[in-house]
């Protein structure tokens, strides 16, 4: 038999999804940060109510997980594991991790490598993440530097990037 609240309720939360993404991304400036002559990329105020949201609705889940069936507790318990690790990716990224740039250097605090400058000359790859659906920035001394579309100056960083490899396209021939 079709159940076709089932059915409404996943296309609905789909589109609700979608439609979130595509806020988060929308509402984000093309233009960072300037503090001085470098451009930093941050969040954006609604980016930042998710990320805070997602910590109470961490410990829903955990209510939730406790109160499972005997049956599927396993389920429930490494759908809560894999739940609450992404919030603390989220909220580390949103609210302790900082990524500037200007044309000189790459400028890097997060509470583990505190700050961090570093040459351009140490950029080793610029990628895409599909798993994660972001773009990233790896970096010898850093490790992989994460640049969300939800950020306020994500666009001006890609027209950055692209005009330096020109520049080392131009340079290198």
């Amino acid at each position: 038999m079709f159940d076709l609240g089932g059915w409404a309720m996943s296309v609905g939360g789909g589109v609700v999804s979608a439609a979130s993404v595509w806020g988060l991304s929308a509402v984000a400036r093309p233009d960072g940060n300037t503090k001085g002559h470098a451009c930093f990329l941050i969040y954006s105020k609604p980016c930042k109510w998710v990320a805070a949201a997602l910590v109470p609705l961490s410990v829903l889940v955990i209510y939730a997980m406790a109160h499972a069936p005997a049956k599927h507790i396993a389920l429930a318990f490494v759908a809560t594991a894999v739940f609450l690790a992404v919030t603390l990716f989220v909220v580390y990224q949103v609210f302790f991790v900082r990524f500037g740039y200007d044309r000189n250097a790459i400028y890097f605090d997060s509470p583990f490598l505190r700050n961090k400058k570093v040459s351009w000359d140490d950029l080793e790859y610029v990628g895409h993440s599909n798993a994660f659906q972001v773009n990233f920035l790896e970096v010898s001394s850093i490790g992989r530097i994460w640049c969300s579309s939800f950020q306020n100056g994500h666009k001006d960083l890609g027209r950055f990037l692209e005009l330096k490899a020109e520049m080392l396209v131009v340079n290198n021939t």
